[in-house]
């Protein structure tokens, strides 16, 4: 993957994280996976032309939203 498309793919992270905090906070938890996988389908649909073939975009942006969270979270 081009440093260019991993640059774009964090962005639409950082921006799909920052949404999944805002709409999760004061939810019950039972509700968080419903609300995160219709985030990630939507900010998915803006970058499946980016990563390579080997796995869907949404699976892509979901391991880039990991780790995004977990860099901002030290």
């Amino acid at each position: 993957m081009t440093p260019i498309a991993e640059n774009v793919l964090r962005a639409v992270a950082r921006k799909c994280r920052s949404e999944i905090i805002s709409a999760i906070d004061g939810r019950p938890k039972k509700e968080h996976d419903r609300i995160i996988t219709t985030l990630l389908n939507k900010h998915a649909k803006s970058i499946t032309a980016l990563p390579p073939d080997t796995f869907p975009a949404k699976r892509w942006l979901a391991f880039y939203v990991r780790q995004v969270d977990k860099e901002l979270r030290q």
